[in-house]
Formats: structure tokens, C-alpha cells, sequence
């Protein structure tokens, strides 16, 4: 038999033997499971197992991000236009202190604008003061005249106040005593004629006596006759007039007032008129050459803090290069980048399914490649709300921005530097854990084990409750105890 005959002859046979293994191994599974739906009996030692153990679960996460300052100052030109012109410039790359000179500009043009400006501020300043002069003045003359006309109203009211409750009433009760005792007389000489004209009547004639009573009852009829027309005449015209006339000097002087007070208001707001229009004039020129003064000062440019100054490369005369003395720049045209290293900051991403570990707050390690030998501590300081794709089309998964402040300094540390970070998410003590392998999820997002129940190897479904974990283990919080042992892989994959 020839060597090629021999070798299909003996794959036959291996072919043979592995297909009635199969075929044994199934017959052997389908056995066990009509035997006892329950449990899965397998030999052991043909699946990898596991046991339930106490221990420290150190949750984190590892990424990598860039250096960046938490405090940088892009220094640009404030000067209007382009009226900038670069005299002196930082060489870059330079350190710089706090309060040092970055940049110098051309001042000339912004020192004559300053000094043609101060001359006309002081020359209307002059004019101002001369308006509040005459404003003050024509007060105090208006303010004499109203005082004037004010004491004559009062004087008029006073007078009429006199007519009303003073002297007219007196007068008035002195008609009225005046004719109250010429009715008394009258009445009382009346009476005796009446009496001496009954005694004649009776026979007792007294004829001189008679002719007397009557004279004087007839004298003091015409007394008490004129004293009823004087009061009654003062009464209803003589006072009335006087009161009247003096209700109308009281009404003129009112008048009189009130026209000066609107003549006051009209001289003080023509001369308050041209007051103002001096101060507008003046706030007007002063305020250019309060910006003037303010774009000389701007001529100078001094660093906010201390940094590293870097020149910003820009387009200038169609090229792209970094500005240079001699440059014209523009308004908030950049000209140099002002980083703070002193506080450095590390700018990273985290994979979606890890941003349930982090919070703000959250102690990191920092590992930097140009050094990396030397290690910072760290922490959370800002975690993003918003997802963002690692790769076009969602291929590569989603991340959130995480920002974390570095703790202490090193000079040589710069922003763009390549950061290595380990977070130091969470850390369970002496709770149960288990290898991830032996935990299994069904259908439902439910988890479950397959714990060895008998010596023999067999095992059950048994579902559990699972808390942290990392890349090796996981919490158990309840389905299983210490000691319990589990499978690691599937029973059908075994």
C-alpha cells in the first residue's frame, strides 16, 4: 500500500472516531437534562471555575488628553482702525511678569490728538463757568423781585384779612350800638308823651310839658331814623366795597406773582438753556480726549500675569506669518498668546459607558510622556453635557469633554503637552467580588451565574444582583455568599 493511500485511509478513521465522539457527547447532555431539569450535571474539571471571595474593588479610568492653561490672554491691539503701529515687540517664546511691556505702539498721533484736545476742554471749560455765573445771577435778581412781589401779596391779604374780621366788623358794631341807643331814647321819650298826652286826656293839661315830650320824642325819632341809615348803608355798600376792592388788590397781587414766577421760569431756563448747551459742548470734547488718552495709553501693552508670550501667526501682507516690528495691526487684530502656565489644566474624553463612574470632584493621577518619570495629582473640576463622536459616522462610540485641575507647578510643563490620566473613580472595602467572565446577562438585561450546586460539578441558574465593577471584577450585592462557586463560562460552551 502506498504511503498516500495509507495517510487517507488513517484521516478516515480519525474522521470516524470524532463523529461518534460527537455523537456520544450529545446523547450523554440530552441524558443529564431529561434526568434533571434543574441542574446541569457536567464532569468537572472540563469548564473553569470560580469562587465567590471578599476583597477592594478600585474602580478608575484611564485616558488620554492634552495640557492646556487654565488662564491664558490673547493680547490684541484696542486702538480704533489702523492706527497701530508695532515699535517693539516681545521675542517670542520669552517669559514674562506680571506688568511687563509685550508690545509698544507708534504714540505720536494719539499724543498731538491729546494735546489739541486739552486746549479745547480748557477753553470751553472757561465758557461753562462764565454760563453758571450768569445762571446764578439772574437767580438771585428773580429771586429779589419774587421776594418783592410776595410781601405785597401778603400785605394785601393782611389788609383784607384786617377789613374782614377787623374794622369792618367794628365799625359796623358801632352803627349798630349807635342806633340801639337812639331806639332806647326814642323809645323812652315815646313813652312819656304817650304818658303826659293820657293825663290831659284825664284832665290834668300840662301844655309846656307836653310840647316838650313831643319835640323830643320827634329829635330822637330823626336820630334813630339817621342811625339806621348809616349802619344800613355801611352794611350793604360801604363794606362790601372796601371788601371787595381789597379782594381785588389781593387777586392783582396773586396775579402779579404768578406772572413773575413764569417770567422767572422762562429767563432761567433760556440762560439754564444755554448753560447746558456749554457742558454738552464740553462733555462732548472731553469725552474725546478721554478716548483719546485712553488709546495713548493703549499704545503700551503689558502682560495681565506672569506666562510664556507666543506670537500669534496671521495673515499679513498675503502671507501667514507672526507679526513683526513695523506691522500695522488692526482693532482686536491678535498679536501674541498669553498662556499662564503656573495653573495647568488637562483637557480629555471619556467613553460614554464610563460616565456613570465619574464626578466632579474625583482625586486623578497625571502622567505627562516628555517626563515621565514625574506624576501630578489632579482632579475632576468639569465633566460635559453634551456627547460628541470620536470618529465621523458614530464608528468610534461617544465621549463627553472632562477637564481636570492640576495640582502643583513645573515650569517646564506646556500647554499641548500629551497628559496620560488615571481617574480614581471609586473604591469598594470588603465587599463580595467576582471574576466579570462568570457573570451573564439574559434577554431581559438581567443578571446571572451558573453556581456549582453538588461535588459532582453540577450547576444552577442562579440571578444576582451586581453593583461596581471594573475591567477584572465585579460586585456581588446579593444572589450569591462567600464561598460560593461559579462557572465561568457557559455550560453549553462547555
Amino acid at each position: 500500500m502506498t504511503l498516500k493511500m495509507k495517510i487517507k485511509t488513517k484521516t478516515k478513521t480519525k474522521t470516524k472516531t470524532v463523529i461518534l465522539l460527537v455523537v456520544i457527547s450529545v446523547l450523554c447532555i440530552v441524558s443529564l437534562f431529561m434526568f434533571q431539569r434543574d441542574a446541569v450535571s457536567v464532569p468537572d474539571g472540563e469548564f473553569l471555575v470560580s469562587t465567590v471571595q471578599r476583597g477592594d474593588l478600585a474602580i478608575s479610568i484611564q485616558t488620554i488628553g492634552v495640557l492646556d492653561a487654565a488662564k491664558s490672554h490673547m493680547v490684541s491691539s484696542d486702538i480704533r482702525g489702523n492706527k497701530g503701529k508695532i515699535i517693539f515687540l516681545i521675542n517670542d517664546g520669552s517669559w514674562v511678569e506680571k506688568g511687563d511691556v509685550l508690545v509698544r505702539l507708534d504714540p505720536s498721533p494719539f499724543e498731538e490728538e491729546v494735546h489739541r484736545l486739552q486746549g479745547k476742554v480748557d477753553s470751553l471749560a472757561a465758557a461753562v463757568d462764565a454760563s453758571k455765573q450768569l445762571v446764578s445771577w439772574e437767580k438771585n435778581q428773580l429771586s429779589q423781585s419774587i421776594a418783592a412781589k410776595k410781601y405785597d401779596l401778603q400785605v394785601a391779604k393782611l389788609e383784607l384779612k384786617r377789613l374782614v374780621k377787623g374794622d369792618g366788623p367794628l365799625q359796623l358794631a358801632q352803627y349798630q350800638e349807635e342806633m340801639t341807643k337812639a331806639k332806647v331814647e326814642f323809645e323812652r321819650y315815646s313813652s312819656f308823651y304817650s304818658e303826659i298826652k293820657k293825663l290831659k286826656d284825664d284832665g290834668f293839661n300840662n301844655p309846656s310839658e307836653l310840647v316838650r315830650a313831643k319835640e323830643n320824642a320827634g329829635l330822637y325819632r330823626e336820630k334813630l331814623e339817621a342811625a339806621k341809615r348809616r349802619l344800613e348803608s355801611y352794611r350793604e355798600y360801604v363794606l362790601p366795597s372796601m371788601e371787595e376792592s381789597a379782594r381785588a388788590k389781593v387777586e392783582n397781587s396773586q396775579l402779579v406773582l404768578e406772572q413773575s414766577k413764569k417770567a422767572i421760569v422762562y429767563k432761567i431756563a433760556t440762560v439754564s438753556a444755554d448753560l447746558n448747551q456749554a457742558k454738552a459742548h464740553h462733555a462732548t470734547v472731553a469725552s474725546s480726549l478721554r478716548l483719546a488718552q485712553t488709546e495713548l495709553a493703549n499704545t503700551v501693552i503689558k502682560a495681565p500675569f506672569s506666562g510664556i508670550a507666543i506670537l500669534y501667526a496671521a495673515f499679513r501682507d498675503g502671507q501667514k506669518r507672526k507679526p513683526r516690528e513695523g506691522d500695522t495691526v488692526l482693532m482686536n487684530q491678535a498679536i501674541l498668546y498669553l498662556p499662564d502656565i503656573s495653573q495647568l489644566i488637562v483637557r480629555t474624553k471619556v467613553r460614554e459607558v464610563d460616565l456613570y463612574k465619574l464626578s466632579v470632584g474625583q482625586a486623578a493621577s497625571v502622567r505627562i510622556d516628555a517626563y515621565p518619570d514625574v506624576r501630578f495629582d489632579a482632579k475632576v473640576e468639569f465633566i460635559g453635557a453634551l456627547a460628541s463622536e470620536n470618529r465621523p459616522g458614530g464608528m468610534g462610540g461617544k465621549f463627553f469633554q472632562v477637564v481636570l485641575d492640576i495640582s502643583g507647578k513645573d515650569l517646564r510643563l506646556r500647554p499641548g503637552m500629551t497628559a496620560r490620566v488615571l481617574i480614581k473613580a471609586d473604591r469598594m472595602e470588603n465587599v463580595l467580588l467576582l471574576p466579570v467572565q462568570a457573570v451573564f446577562q439574559d434577554e431581559n438585561g438581567k443578571s446571572f451565574c451558573y453556581q456549582i450546586v453538588t461535588d459532582s460539578g453540577s450547576s444552577k441558574k442562579t440571578v444576582v444582583s451586581t453593583g461596581l465593577e471594573n475591567e477584572l471584577q465585579i460586585e456581588i450585592l446579593a444572589g450569591l455568599q462567600e464561598g460560593d462557586r461559579v462557572s465561568m463560562v457557559l455550560p453549553s460552551t462547555q
